[in-house]
C-alpha cells in the first residue's frame, strides 16, 4: 500500500511539471510620459510608437504609458511574435504591445522570439570588441512564449 501511495505521488508530480503555467503579466516599471510630452507626439493613427528619450528608446502607447526597450543601431527593438525585449536592472525580459511584461527580466541575454521560440543565456557577459559587443560564456537554452525551457 505504501509503494502505491509513493508511486501515485511521483506520477502526480511528473504530470504537474509538464503542464504549461498560465501566462502571467508582471508589474515592473509601468511608467507614463507627461501629458504635455504626450501632446507633442505624432502617433499617425497608431496605438504605439517607438520614441528616443536620451540614449534609449521607449515604446509609448497613446495613453501615455511607456516601456524601455533595447536599442540597437539607433533604433528600437522590434516586436517579433508579438513581443519585444526590455532591460531592467541589467537583465532582459519580454513585453507585449500593451506594454505589459509577460516574461520577467531574468536573462543575461535573449534573442527575439521567432516562431514561438527564443534563445536565452544565463551567465553570459557582454564584452567589447571594438565598436561592437560580443557575448562570452554562459549557458544557452531555448524557451517558449511561456518561459518554459524546451531544449
Amino acid at each position: 500500500m505504501k509503494q502505491i501511495l509513493y508511486l501515485t505521488l511521483i506520477l502526480s508530480l511528473i504530470s504537474c511539471s509538464k503542464t504549461t503555467p498560465p501566462q502571467k503579466i508582471y508589474k515592473f516599471q509601468s511608467s507614463y510620459v507627461s501629458k504635455e510630452y504626450l501632446k507633442t507626439l505624432d502617433f499617425k493613427g497608431k496605438e504605439l510608437i517607438a520614441v528616443p528619450i536620451g540614449k534609449n528608446f521607449y515604446y509609448i502607447h497613446k495613453s501615455g504609458k511607456k516601456m524601455l526597450t533595447l536599442t540597437y543601431d539607433n533604433g528600437a527593438d522590434e516586436f517579433q511574435d508579438g513581443l519585444a525585449r526590455t532591460r531592467i536592472n541589467g537583465k532582459i525580459g519580454f513585453f507585449n504591445r500593451n506594454l505589459e511584461i509577460v516574461l520577467p527580466p531574468i536573462y543575461d541575454f535573449a534573442f527575439p522570439f521567432h516562431h514561438g521560440i527564443a534563445e536565452i543565456c544565463t551567465g553570459c557577459r557582454e564584452k567589447s570588441d571594438g565598436e561592437y559587443h560580443i557575448l562570452d560564456g554562459g549557458t544557452w537554452k531555448k524557451i517558449d512564449r511561456n518561459g518554459l525551457v524546451i531544449e
